[in-house]
């Protein structure tokens, strides 16, 4: 499991503090050339976790601004989607061609081609989440691709304050999490945001095609076991062709085939983190529709960051002494 790292200016000599967190802010965020106000003294905390590609964390700190050294020059593989939510204090993004300003409780998708530079105008306090933007629900790249303005995450503002909350869950409770289950939250976090973003189309199509999907989702979720579970079976279930199926997933930052995937993966962690003696990775793999323990096995490090065996490694009790 990879650590809850805590890093602040609080030991250093001031002279060097903002040096130091401009490192810092280069290796765990972007390239930034940061500033800030010559007479003020500057202090800054951060928590945070990085599992894989994904970085979460929970920053504090006094004024200072920044602007990209290499705005999109990343290679297709390195540009990222954020999402920052802030909590105190304000700051300006100059962002796409436009000044964003958030204030508390507002939130911002963002595209790493298109962050041009920040000023944070006052310390604040703020909650962040970065993920490569191949790994983020479809919907809320078209939305950090386009965005001019921020979405307010007080209370009363439905599913954005919902997502909000998880959010500040996931980064206070993230030192106890295990990397796949912080993946496992921030993924829930990204599709409830996905979710509350993505713009409303015509009421009463939109009810049919969500009550389809809910039983769809279902019906995966009852034959998760079954190894002919597939596109073609879960349309001839619910009587709608093949191409009306992917069309009902084409909003939803996913496909048919990789929530089967993903789901029988997640239960597959379970299920392995609750192994008794004598199950093996292959039973566990094959009870749940993987006909390829090889495979299986790089999907699983691919989704959670670590082995299936390493996992069920973990609940099999020491070997007795030899007497």
């Amino acid at each position: 499991m990879t650590e809850l790292a805590v890093w602040s200016t609080e030991s250093l000599p001031q002279w060097g503090a903002f040096d130091a967190w401009s490192d810092k802010m280069s290796d765990l965020h972007l390239a930034w050339a940061l500033s800030r106000p010559p007479t003020e003294e500057f202090s800054a905390a951060v928590r945070y976790r990085r599992v894989d590609e994904l970085t979460i964390a929970d920053f504090h700190g006094g004024r200072f601004a920044g602007s990209r050294l290499e705005r999109g020059r990343e290679a297709p593989g390195q540009q990222m989607i954020g999402v920052l939510l802030n909590l105190s204090g304000r700051l300006v993004c100059r962002y796409g061609g436009e000044e964003l300003v958030l204030g508390a409780d507002q939130i911002l998708v963002w595209d790493s081609a298109l962050a041009y530079s920040f000023d944070a105008v006052e310390p604040h306090h703020e909650l962040s989440v970065m993920l490569p933007r191949e790994r983020v629900p479809e919907a809320l790249r078209a939305i950090a691709a386009r965005t001019t303005t921020v979405t307010s995450a007080a209370p009363g503002s439905g599913l954005v304050a919902v997502s909000a909350e998880q959010l500040k869950t996931i980064t206070r409770e993230m030192g106890g999490i295990s990397d796949a289950g912080l993946q496992i939250a921030c993924q829930a976090f990204f599709d409830t945001l996905d979710a509350a973003l993505t713009a409303p189309v015509d009421h009463a199509m939109t009810s049919a095609r969500a009550s389809l999907l809910v039983q769809v989702r279902r019906y995966i979720e009852d034959h998760l076991d079954d190894p002919g579970l597939c596109a073609s079976s879960i349309a001839h279930a619910h009587a709608i062709s093949v191409r009306t199926l992917h069309l009902l997933f084409a909003d939803t930052g996913t496909t048919v085939g990789r929530l089967i995937r993903q789901r029988r993966l997640e239960v597959c962690y379970r299920e392995l983190s609750r192994a008794r003696r004598g199950n093996t990775v292959t039973d566990v793999a094959f009870r749940w529709g993987f006909a390829d323990a090889a495979h299986f096995s790089r999907s699983f490090k691919q989704a959670f960051g670590v082995t299936p065996s390493s996992v069920i490694a973990r609940q099999e009790p020491a070997a007795a002494p030899t007497p």
